[in-house]
């Protein structure tokens, strides 16, 4: 499932998306909006397999190295890979200074509002705080009540996520404006205050994920269904869940996402109860296997190809074809060649130094 994930968003960037930022040299035969929905799966998917692995973890350390060994030698890889053809492709609007682009390598740089090397990079900090939170979690000894835990993350979710949703209609104003004359001493440090509150607020809101609460909720309550089934508490969490999803976007202004989370929720479901044979076949394992490399490389590198085959007259539908596949070539480049044997060699230093 994160392999069909992963391909969904790269059709969407590579059709609707580029087609919103640069235009296509023509009329393509399709264009793959729905492709951005992909992102909640991977949300949903990550509170599945964290909640599955730090209930086999024996030692904090181990998961911290493992998702470390994991997540870093690619994305390293990618950010260089991505400066280096965006800067040779000469694309202004895609270009970040050498020190954004070291700040990148931590993985943290969203938080001091660094630009991204490539903006698929703002799901991976959600990511780290998801990890971060989980560890928490597992440090306090919290995993058994796990289900009580997240009911009170996502109490906190709902109220925000309600708070901002009328707030779009006028019945709440988060943050007063000011009017008056710009020397005005006492309005200016008024004003500083409360910017510095919001700011203050939406960091919290942010690291504690409070708008993407839901989905890894989902897919926590899916691994507890699949270990002890399904009773009236989860069923009633995944319901509030899907609802959460109308809210939990400001922007969102019908029930599209709600009623694609809401089709996850179902394929979740029936993938592990093994109804969808069709999802372990071998080319669809394969996808999922260079899914986290695909990606990390395939939008700003893929934009950059798309671009430089329009300039030769190439037809879009087949620039597309063969982007895809070189993206595919490259991701599949990385995790052989760096991510795997990384991982490995990560793994096996540290499990020498638990030994000494």
């Amino acid at each position: 499932m994160r392999g069909i994930a992963a391909f969904s968003v790269v059709l969407f960037h590579y059709t609707s998306q580029y087609a919103t930022l640069f235009q296509h040299s023509s009329a393509l035969w399709f264009y793959f909006a729905i492709g951005r929905h992909g992102v909640e799966l991977f949300f949903m998917i990550s509170g599945f397999v964290i909640l599955m692995s730090l209930e086999r973890t024996k030692r904090g350390l181990d998961f911290i190295v493992g998702r470390a060994a994991r997540l870093y030698p690619a994305y390293w890889v990618a950010i260089a890979l991505t400066s280096i053809v965006v800067a040779i492709a000469q694309i202004p609007t895609l270009q970040v200074t050498q020190i954004e682009g070291l700040v990148n390598f931590t993985m943290l740089h969203g938080f001091f509002k660094v630009p991204h090397v490539d903006d698929v990079y703002w799901t991976l900090q959600l990511e780290l705080c998801f990890y971060g939170l989980m560890f928490a979690v597992y440090r306090l000894q919290w995993l058994k009540h796990i289900e009580k835990v997240v009911i009170v993350w996502l109490s906190i979710a709902a109220y925000l996520a309600f708070k901002t949703y009328t707030a779009r209609w006028g019945t709440i104003v988060e943050v007063p404006e000011f009017s008056g004359r710009v020397g005005s001493m006492p309005l200016m440090v008024a004003s500083s205050k409360l910017n510095f509150v919001a700011e203050i607020r939406d960091l919290f809101r942010e690291a504690f994920l409070f708008k993407y609460a839901h989905l890894f909720t989902l897919g926590m309550v899916l691994y507890r269904m699949k270990q002890s089934g399904l009773t009236w508490q989860r069923g009633a969490t995944i319901a509030v869940c899907i609802l959460m999803q109308k809210i939990a976007y400001s922007s969102e202004t019908n029930w599209e996402t709600t009623l694609f989370v809401a089709a996850f929720v179902l394929v979740f479901h029936l993938a592990l109860q093994g109804y969808l044979k069709w999802i372990c076949t071998k080319p669809l394992i394969f996808l999922g296997t260079i899914s986290y490399s695909l990606y990390l490389v395939h939008q700003n590198i893929g934009y950059a190809m798309i671009r430089s085959l329009y300039q030769i007259n190439v037809d879009p539908n087949l620039s597309i074809l063969v982007t895809t596949i070189a993206m595919m070539l490259i991701a599949t480049g990385i995790t052989f060649g760096v991510e795997r044997p990384a991982m490995k060699w990560i793994r096996d230093r540290y499990e020498l130094w638990k030994a000494t």
